[in-house]
């Protein structure tokens, strides 16, 4: 076995696929190694990816909500918060209301409804939403709490 800064024939061997994923774990940045854990996390859930949805999707996403914004001004549109599903965000707004409930940095939620695009962003109005105890968790996994 080579390591990957040794040239063979002028060929960088690489790493075995095993040994690359160790050392993945070990010296990627922590923000990556979040964002591919909710990824996978949201996979089995059966929800969509941000990454995969285009304007016009009527979809559900399950992901983390990042930030929260309710600015006033002339663009106001109502309470903003940006969900990051570790492929991407969307920005979930609520418009006309200045709080929603249960919506704060760091909660997982769940969101059902159209997809649009605002500024160049991913944008979903008014979506129907379900907070979301923990990490997004598969329906085998919610089953087996509840026994």
């Amino acid at each position: 076995m080579r390591f990957p800064d040794q040239r063979a024939g002028g060929v960088t061997v690489p790493f075995p696929r095993t040994l690359r994923a160790l050392t993945a774990r070990l010296t990627d940045p922590v923000e990556m190694l979040d964002a591919a854990d909710l990824a996978g996390r949201v996979h089995r859930t059966g929800c969509s990816h941000v990454a995969t949805v285009s304007r016009g999707d009527h979809v559900t996403l399950t992901g983390r909500v990042r930030t929260v914004l309710t600015c006033g001004g002339e663009d106001f549109l109502g309470l903003t918060a940006e969900v990051f599903d570790g492929t991407g965000a969307v920005e979930v707004c609520w418009l006309g209301r200045r709080t929603v409930p249960g919506i704060d940095t760091g909660r997982c939620l769940r969101v059902t409804g159209r997809v649009g695009v605002r500024h160049g962003h991913k944008i979903m109005f008014n979506p129907r939403y379900e907070l979301l105890d923990e990490q997004p968790r598969t329906a085998v996994e919610e089953s087996r709490d509840r026994v």
